[in-house]
């Protein structure tokens, strides 16, 4: 049931913002065009028609920025107003007569904001890699010298330190990960709350208390930090003596990366812990304090 679950809220979340991410790629492919047009433009010649042309591509060039950063805003809106109206609102109603666990809702609500910020992020990288290809060559059609030093820069890193660059990768991906389901649980979360506390004022109750949730966690994050100080200033103190040269980078990269992972693995038990809080409290506040409209 779950998977039909997910399926249903990712094709209601797609009637909106696939036709978003469809315009993010338009509005990018029209500022190619624009930049593309503008590099080969005879800047010696200063009739209206050239001034007019660099008018537009930088016209073009902006509504491709707002169009990336709208499309951002949009998914994120979308997500949580779903979230808020199939929930808290009188669809909710419907939603929890459905042959599900209150766990499945929650699950199926969390996979697909999950699933639509990855497409929203791709989207994003698929546009800035076009734009930068085809967009910004003078002499070539194509412009890879940007992937050219791109691929030199991870050639040489490889050459150097080998498989052990992959960790540090593998451990920032992870983390991302698991900050942005931290995120969306807080929302969600706060929408709760807010709609279980105020009958009338749902959505300025869900504001307040998505600032005390994140008020709540800065100060546990804070004692983390606190608890973590002396040692942080003895790792600092292990880096003196370091040759920091890229000869020694490897030893560098041994001695650094070796020193931060206690508080990196700290740091991320406490976010999987928060996210955990999370929806602990979701499930609950959702099967045992439910208030409908």
């Amino acid at each position: 049931m779950l998977g039909k679950l997910i399926k249903h809220d990712f094709n209601s979340l797609s009637r909106v913002l696939l036709p978003t991410q469809i315009a993010v790629l338009g509005a990018t492919i029209l500022a190619t065009i624009g930049f593309a047009i503008n590099f080969r433009l005879d800047y010696s010649n200063n009739d209206g028609l050239v001034g007019l042309l660099r008018l537009i591509t930088g016209f073009m060039s902006g509504i491709m920025v707002l169009a990336i950063i709208a499309a951002s805003i949009l998914v994120a809106f979308i997500i949580f107003q779903r979230f808020y109206k199939n929930l808290m609102c009188s669809e909710g109603y419907l939603t929890f007569t459905l042959p599900v666990t209150t766990s499945e809702i929650l699950w199926s609500k969390l996979i697909t904001a999950m699933l639509w910020t990855i497409i929203s992020s791709v989207v994003i990288f698929i546009s800035l890699n076009i734009f930068v290809l085809f967009g910004t060559g003078q002499d070539t059609f194509v412009n890879t010298e940007a992937y050219r030093q791109m691929g030199k820069f991870f050639h040489e890193a490889f050459s150097t330190i080998g498989g052990r660059l992959v960790w540090p990768i593998l451990e920032v991906t992870l983390f991302v990960i698991v900050s942005t389901v931290s995120s969306i649980l807080h929302v969600y979360l706060a929408l709760i709350i807010g709609g279980i506390v105020s009958q009338k004022h749902k959505i300025l109750a869900s504001i307040g208390f998505y600032f005390v949730i994140n008020i709540a966690v800065s100060i546990l994050s804070t004692i983390l930090s606190y608890c973590l100080g002396t040692s942080m200033v003895v790792t600092a103190e292990s880096f003196d003596g370091i040759p920091w040269n890229t000869q020694d980078a490897l030893s560098v990269y041994n001695v650094v990366f070796g020193a931060m992972q206690p508080y990196y693995w700290t740091y991320l038990v406490f976010s999987v812990a928060i996210c955990a809080a999370f929806f602990i409290l979701s499930h609950y506040f959702l099967k045992n304090k439910l208030n409908l409209e």
